[in-house]
């Protein structure tokens, strides 16, 4: 009766979440926990039992330990979210905390600085030390600073303006498009001069510098 009852809860948890979610052992623990008026440590051993009966049953997918993903059923079967997309979003955000943002090649691609489609997607999130499963094109870095609401957008931009020269930039005007969605961000000049002084080197900070107050600049390659 007592493993119907947790079975019942999780199922309760799993179907109010979107398919596209990441599901996490730990909330849904969280979350019967709550719901039983226990603490979490007492009943994670038996949720993670029902999780991966859950998967044998094919009602769920695990994406790596402790990490799954609904399997929807569709009139042509059961559809799948992406798993690499879905591990993105759990370095990227926790519920509707952020805590990464998209750097590296890739980010620099979607800003349109470089036209290179990269192998790899790169984050730079709080769990940098997080283990990527084996085949997803996925990079991980440790970010300057703790990422937060507030400041993601402006890591992001100076992540770019540091690696302007390292890239295979060919832009026609990079630094207008550094500027402008700059802009498009609404992101403070002082704030972001001032982060760049902060969290990194001198180089950075003097293009950030030369690019917000629209000096002259050039993207310079060895």
């Amino acid at each position: 009766m007592e493993k119907t009852k947790y079975r019942d809860l999780i199922m309760q948890y799993l179907t109010a979440l979107d398919h596209n979610q990441v599901i996490t052992t730990q909330k849904v623990a969280q979350y019967v926990a709550g719901q039983l008026q226990l603490e979490t440590s007492a009943v994670k051993k038996t949720v993670n039992v029902t999780m991966a009966r859950l998967e044998k049953e094919g009602q769920i997918m695990r994406l790596t330990k402790g990490v799954y993903c609904r399997k929807v059923k569709t009139a042509f079967g059961y559809y799948t979210p992406d798993k690499e997309i879905l591990f993105c979003k759990q370095l990227l955000r926790n519920e509707n905390e952020v805590i990464g943002y998209e750097t590296g090649l890739s980010a620099l691609n979607r800003l349109g600085l470089v036209s290179q489609m990269p192998k790899k997607r790169c984050i730079a999130t709080n769990l940098h030390t997080k283990r990527i499963p084996k085949g997803m094109q996925i990079e991980i870095r440790k970010p300057p600073i703790r990422v937060n609401e507030d400041n993601f957008r402006y890591l992001q931009i100076l992540d770019a303006i540091r690696e302007l020269d390292m890239a295979p930039v060919d832009a026609v005007k990079p630094v207008d498009v550094v500027r402008a969605t700059a802009q498009e961000f609404a992101l403070k000049t002082d704030q972001l001069i001032l982060m760049a002084r902060k969290y990194y080197g001198q180089k950075t900070l003097i293009r950030t510098i030369d690019i917000m107050l629209e000096g002259s600049y050039e993207v310079t390659r060895g």
